[in-house]
C-alpha cells in the first residue's frame, strides 16, 4: 500500500499539467487492479476539495461527482470512508464546507451527540450546536498564549 497526497489527486482530476499527471497516471497504472492499495486519509481529501473549490474554481456538482468517483475507486482506501459518504451528501445538499461536514460526521460515527463549535456556518449543520451563554460547558481552565 502507498499513501498519496492532494496533488496527486489534483494532477489525476484536472490534467492541467501533462508531464504531472502523466507521472501519476503511469503511478496510478502500477497499482490498477489492486483493491485498497493506495491510502488517503481525510486531511487529504478536504485538501483536494478546497483546492478544487478555491484554486479551480470548480463548481459543487463538478466537486461532488469528481469525489463520489473516487471515492467509489476500488484501488483507493480511505479513511472514515462512511464519514466521508455522509459528509460529501451533507455537503452537496448544505451550505456547508466538505471539512465541516466531515468532522461532524465522524463525531457522530463515534458516537458524539453534538459537536460544539463557535462557527456560524457550521452550526446550521445538524451534527453541530454552537457555544453559546445557555450550553457553556466548563471542563478546562482557560489558559493563555
Amino acid at each position: 500500500m502507498i499513501g498519496i497526497d492532494a496533488d496527486i489527486l489534483v494532477r489525476y482530476l484536472t490534467q492541467d499539467n501533462t508531464e504531472q499527471a502523466n507521472l501519476v497516471s503511469s503511478l496510478l497504472e502500477k497499482y490498477e487492479g489492486q483493491k485498497q492499495s493506495i491510502y488517503i486519509n481525510k486531511i487529504v481529501l478536504c485538501e483536494l476539495i478546497l483546492v478544487l473549490e478555491r484554486g479551480y474554481k470548480y463548481s459543487k456538482s463538478q466537486i461532488t461527482l469528481a469525489i463520489r468517483s473516487l471515492l467509489s475507486t476500488q484501488e483507493f482506501i480511505f479513511e472514515h470512508l462512511e464519514a466521508s459518504w455522509l459528509a460529501l451528501e451533507v455537503y452537496e445538499k448544505n451550505n456547508a464546507e466538505f471539512f465541516d461536514a466531515l468532522i461532524g460526521e465522524i463525531n457522530k460515527l463515534k458516537g458524539c451527540s453534538a459537536t460544539y463549535t463557535l462557527d456560524i456556518a457550521a452550526s446550521k449543520l445538524n451534527s453541530f450546536e454552537v457555544l453559546n451563554t445557555q450550553n457553556k460547558i466548563s471542563i478546562l481552565e482557560p489558559f493563555s498564549i
